[in-house]
């Protein structure tokens, strides 16, 4: 049970607009495996620039993959997530195994020793690919880790891999037992004590407990009587735990800060460990809970958007209006607008007026973006743009982002606001420090934290249709 391949791939953001291999490992020993097995059958990997382009377009990501493509979209297709089949020059690549973490994607193409599981396509019959998708899970744990260290992460990974798969034979994926061999922790176990079967390494070192708050809210605002405005908060609460022992109960009171608007949570769920006794807290990080909140009454920015053609049909004319609610802080990791124009000709030119921040065009000039900057103006609470664009000659065929925006034609538009903001949350959710209580009692170093972000926060062209669904 071995696997050919590796990739992680990261996916365009918001500070990273491209696709970009962090890392491609190949085994050779299992490709000439896989070469004696397949035969006449056997399918060589693509380059990796070629297979990062292959795995976005049959996963669904950018432009060219959220096409209605009949092989891939087909109902005759055979559905397999998180299994998928690419399509390359040589022929079909299939078992992959991909697995999406934030903005990377982890891929992996395991050994299939059966010919015949090939062509019926059995996953059944096919013990590496389970190999492969726990060999990602533990990839993936190995990298959830803060945004700062990622890179230092990453720089570490051949190594982790030459423990976790050496020669690309899968023997551990359990990321924190590989990264204690690579850092030759010792496991030290008292006779009377055991060792729990999800922690083989012991923590040895200062105490410590990170706590976390990350809250998104997605959003869609019309300016219109006959539209109403949506709004979907919620959020996720993690947990990283590493307390000397074997095992430790963690006590902790999730409440709202004092001076927040103290918005109700609903539809909380729990971890596994939560809900038992006898569970003590895993030594990485993970989802404690989830929440989600439907009692906002406001936005926390409010917008306007407008865009009308002038006398010249490809010459436009944009106007947008934000204004900050009272109930949110002020203070912006990023806020940044984007006015995506796929459906149309490439930007040849534009004059821009805001009143605050820059503006500036994507690479492939189909994108007006507006860095809003850190903070809106202090007296108004508002921040305004106004701008004319100029189209070039209009084509025959324009890229699509996705399926929606092939809705997006003519007047039919809408903007995208990106913001972070970091130590608060909109419902006012916060973990309790004075609240968090170790058992058996330990000294630890306790660090908490908040932030709260949008995700598809949509404001539509008030002179256009939206692509909502109105309520009787």
């Amino acid at each position: 049970m071995s696997v050919r391949h590796i990739w992680i791939i990261q996916l365009p953001n918001v500070q990273n607009k491209t696709v970009k291999v962090l890392l491609s490992r190949k085994f050779p020993t299992v490709e000439k495996h896989a070469c004696l097995v397949g035969g006449d059958g056997y399918v060589r990997v693509a380059p990796d620039p070629q297979m990062a382009r292959l795995l976005m377009q049959e996963v669904g990501y950018g432009p060219a993959g959220r096409k209605f493509v009949a092989d891939r979209d087909s109902c005759r297709e055979r559905l397999q997530k998180p299994v998928f089949k690419v399509r390359t020059e040589e022929g079909d690549l299939w078992p992959l195994v991909v697995l999406q973490q934030n903005d990377l994607l982890l891929c992996c193409l395991p050994l299939v020793d059966c010919p015949d599981a090939l062509q019926d396509r059995s996953l059944v019959a096919i013990p590496s690919v389970s190999v492969g998708f726990a060999l990602l899970c533990c990839l993936a744990e190995a990298l959830r880790v803060p945004s700062q260290e990622l890179a230092t992460r990453l720089t570490e990974l051949p190594a982790f891999l030459n423990e976790a798969a050496p020669f690309g034979c899968v023997r551990d994926t359990c990321a924190d037992s590989v990264l204690a061999k690579l850092t030759n922790r010792p496991i030290m176990l008292p006779k009377s004590e055991k060792l729990a079967a999800w922690k083989p390494v012991l923590h040895r070192g200062k105490s410590s407990i990170h706590l976390g708050i990350t809250e998104f809210i997605r959003a869609s605002q019309c300016n219109q009587e006959e539209m109403r405005d949506t709004m979907e908060v919620y959020g996720t609460i993690t947990c990283r735990a590493e307390l000397e022992g074997v095992s430790s109960d963690i006590i902790l009171n999730v409440s709202h800060a004092p001076d927040s608007l103290s918005i109700p949570l609903d539809q909380l769920t729990v971890h596994p460990c939560v809900l038992s006794a006898d569970s003590a807290p895993l030594p990485n990080t993970f989802a404690l809970c989830h929440y989600s909140a439907h009692r906002l009454q406001e936005l926390p920015i409010f917008g306007s958007f407008t865009m009308k053609q002038q006398l010249d049909p490809q010459r436009l004319h944009v106007s947008v209006l934000l204004k900050l609610s009272d109930q949110i802080r002020n203070s912006f990791d990023y806020c940044e607008l984007q006015i995506p124009l796929y459906n149309s000709p490439q930007v040849v030119s534009f004059d821009s007026n805001p009143s605050q921040g820059m503006v500036t065009l994507s690479p492939d000039r189909r994108i007006v973006v507006w860095n809003i900057g850190q903070k809106f103006s202090s007296k108004s609470q508002e921040v305004s743009l106004t701008a004319t664009v100029q189209l070039g000659e209009k084509r025959q065929t324009a890229p699509v982002s996705s399926p929606e925006d092939q809705f997006c034609v003519g007047l039919n538009s809408y903007c995208q606001l990106y913001f972070l903001v970091t130590e608060f949350t909109h419902t006012g959710c916060y973990v309790d420090p004075r609240s968090v209580q170790v058992s058996p009692a330990t000294k630890f170093k306790l660090t908490t934290a908040r932030e709260y972000k949008s995700t598809d926060y949509k404001i539509w062209n008030s002179l256009g249709e939206a692509l909502t669904v109105k309520s009787s």
